[in-house]
């Protein structure tokens, strides 16, 4: 039977608290203990990373091809995930029986990105788990301040402690991802941010304007800045608030580039009484 979110994220959190060493999750002791070997070689533009099942043995495959210059949180986040293909029973059982988890191989897309989501989702809470981050983040000032902190500490990527962040309802919070042509991607926004705005949408009602990314992102080259910051209106990024209304709160708009994966603008915002 497969396992809810909420069952892999408490599942991933326990192994995390279990590993957890100065507020790391040592990743390299999980794969020890496992008896997981990895297998490092270029595989192109294929994959990140894979777990394999051969001859009754697990093996992490990372591609350095696309690793090789990543970060370190990029890369523990690669390998997190693959070790919930192993935790998660259902993941596991299929690696054993030679069936893939990949798009391409015995599973309909459907089904693979289930199982993606589920990998991702305890990757995050195995890397930064929740009773422990949402403590540190509550004492932390909001937004991207914070989060690059809690980045360092569990030494994660800011696109995973970012929707880790939004995930764990730390703050109204909207998480728009965009890709390296300052295309749209996707959105992300916390409990709290429909709480406080009253927007119930799925999926956000999102004004995008890749114009307008090309001008932070050149801000932010011009001046040599870790991210951008300014006020924003709540109207400036949703299509369903008319500006000027009584609905068109005033929020921080924070956007940060990822290199070659493009960059996030994280938008946060208080409730007016």
């Amino acid at each position: 039977m497969d396992k809810s979110l909420d069952d892999i994220a408490e599942l991933a959190e326990s192994i995390g608290n279990r590993f957890l060493f100065r507020g790391r999750v040592d990743l390299e002791k999980i794969v020890k203990t496992k008896r997981i070997s990895f297998i490092k070689n270029n595989y192109g533009n294929h994959f990140l990373g894979q777990l394999v099942h051969y001859s009754k043995k697990f093996y992490i495959i990372l591609n350095t091809d696309l690793l090789e210059h990543s970060e370190s949180g990029r890369i523990r986040f690669t390998i997190a995930h693959e070790l919930g293909h192993f935790f998660i029973s259902a993941h596991k059982a299929q690696l054993s029986k030679g069936v893939s988890l990949s798009f391409k191989g015995d599973l309909n897309e459907q089904e693979c990105k289930k199982i993606e989501i589920a990998a991702n989702h305890f990757a995050a809470n195995l890397l930064m788990p929740k009773a422990h981050f949402t403590r540190l983040a509550h004492k932390l000032e909001l937004g991207l301040a914070g989060i690059f902190i809690l980045k360092a500490k569990y030494d994660t990527s800011i696109e995973s402690t970012t929707k880790h962040y939004v995930n764990l309802n730390i703050s109204a919070s909207v998480m728009i991802k965009w890709k390296a042509d300052h295309t749209f991607h996707y959105s992300w926004c916390s409990k709290l941010f429909r709480e406080v705005t009253g927007i119930k949408e799925y999926p956000l009602p999102i004004r995008f304007d890749s114009r307008y990314i090309s001008e932070q992102v050149a801000v932010i080259d011009s001046n040599a800045l870790e991210y951008n910051e300014t006020v924003t209106e709540l109207s400036r990024w949703f299509s369903t608030v008319l500006q000027g209304s009584s609905e068109d709160i005033l929020g921080l708009e924070q956007t940060v580039k990822l290199g070659d994966f493009g960059g996030i603008t994280l938008l946060t915002f208080r409730k007016v009484d």
